[in-house]
């Protein structure tokens, strides 16, 4: 990472406008610049061996025709983050020859193998990530150069130094302004967090409280019920609601509620009710369809209900209750998205993939408990379905106004980093990754 820029953009809704601002950061690294050289190199725009002097005008030559010529082995580039503006190169030769005349005048040329010969350059790195050639140099204690012969390896090091710094040129313009990486925190942050989590919590604060579902039909216990809401300090009677959570991966919400009540006038009637809502926001790296890895991020939510039931039965004579039996029953309820980043046509696109599961359900009975199917006796699942289905925090909801809107913003917002790192160079997007640390890393072009 070498030059960190503000980039603004705009997050705009019919009745707001939000200025939002990434940290967004040309990029380079050893392995991107390996891989930019080895793609030249095979298409024909990088030499793959090295040609230097000529032995009628100066005596030495390296490199030539045939066994003679310097052929060269993949570049090893070595870029460390901790000092940006700098790369360690190694040039080694996997064959080839320097050829001189002998010392009795021009009739004998003389042959030095330099297979295996390697030397290590330093070279500068630009504020805009690219590799400049034009200055670089050599670090002779470094270096493996098998030869008794002076003359023959400062020869040798003059030619490779020259030929490596003629290629300057083209080096520097496919390595510069060729990768941006935007801080991942930045991202999460300035861009899914107002566009998706902020979305969501406000569709979840709109729900009904569960706390509050048994208001006026029954007695709750309230040493027995709990009500369990992520990132608040919640009572049966405080009012507080869930919220979302951030973890390394991005953000969780639970609400969990449990309500032990009675019915009034059925009091041989001990009665359960439980409600566990958990979503999940998190970013990371997954394959499509076409088995491509991109930037993804999935967003799922899971609903379960339980309720049970036990009885008891009150004796004639002491007036007291004993146990009969339990009734159960469960419903699990969830859907999922996944998001995922793409690139089309040089801009940066959002394909949605949406999964909903059929309920699952479970029930039982325990001792004495008389009833044919304690499932519909305790939940009405089509009930809490079109309830999970047509609620504010529903699949259809957040694909729909969410992701959708987040589709919408994308493709500018990517716009505005390419146009706030580079000015008027009219860069497009080529591709889209995360990379090892975790930031996304943009591929630029014109």
């Amino acid at each position: 990472m070498v030059t960190t820029k503000a980039v603004f953009f705009e997050i705009g809704s019919e009745t707001a406008t939000s200025v939002q601002q990434l940290s967004a950061s040309w990029f380079t690294s050893g392995n991107l610049l390996e891989s930019t050289i080895a793609a030249m190199r095979e298409a024909g725009e990088f030499p793959n061996s090295i040609r230097y002097g000529s032995i009628e005008v100066g005596s030495l030559a390296l490199g030539g025709e045939g066994e003679d010529e310097a052929v060269l082995r993949p570049i090893e580039i070595r870029y460390d983050s901790a000092s940006p503006n700098l790369a360690h190169l190694t040039l080694t030769l996997g064959g080839g020859s320097l050829r001189f005349y002998n010392g009795y005048g021009r009739k004998d040329i003389l042959r030095q193998p330099v297979a295996g010969w390697r030397l290590e350059f330093t070279a500068a790195v630009n504020e805009y990530g690219g590799l400049v050639l034009q200055a670089a140099l050599c670090d002779v204690d470094k270096s493996y150069l098998p030869c008794d012969n002076a003359p023959l390896k400062e020869f040798f090091i003059t030619a490779v130094g020259h030929w490596l710094r003629s290629w300057a040129g083209p080096v520097l313009e496919k390595t510069a302004m060729r990768r941006a990486v935007i801080n991942r925190e930045s991202f999460l942050r300035q861009y899914i967090y107002p566009m998706v989590v902020e979305k969501l919590q406000r569709r979840l604060d709109s729900l009904p409280d569960y706390v509050a579902s048994r208001e006026g039909i029954a007695q709750v216990n309230q040493h027995e019920s709990q009500n369990e809401k992520s990132g608040v300090e919640a009572t049966l009677s405080n009012g507080e609601r869930a919220r979302f959570v951030r973890n390394v991966n991005g953000w969780t919400y639970r609400d969990h509620v449990l309500l032990n009540w009675q019915e009034a006038n059925r009091t041989l009637h001990d009665r359960e009710s439980e409600q566990d809502l958990q979503c999940t926001v998190t970013m990371g790296r997954q394959a499509g369809p076409d088995g491509v890895v991109r930037p993804t991020l999935d967003i799922s939510s899971v609903l379960g209900r339980y309720e049970w039931d036990s009885v008891k039965q009150e004796l004639p004579l002491s007036r007291q209750r004993s146990y009969m039996g339990k009734a159960w029953a469960r419903a699990t309820l969830q859907w999922s998205l996944r998001l995922q980043w793409q690139v089309e046509d040089g801009r940066v696109t959002i394909a949605a993939l949406a999964r909903k599961g059929m309920p699952a359900t479970d029930a039982g009975t325990t001792g004495i408990y008389v009833v044919s199917d304690p499932l519909p006796h305790l939940l009405n699942v089509q009930r809490i379905n079109l309830w999970w289905d047509g609620n504010a925090a529903s699949l259809s909801s957040v694909q729909q106004d969410i992701a959708g809107s987040l589709a919408t913003v994308t493709g500018d917002m990517f716009a505005a980093v390419a146009e706030g790192l580079a000015p008027e160079r009219k860069l497009g997007c080529r591709d889209l990754r995360i990379n090892e640390s975790g930031d996304i890393e943009i591929e630029l072009g014109a």
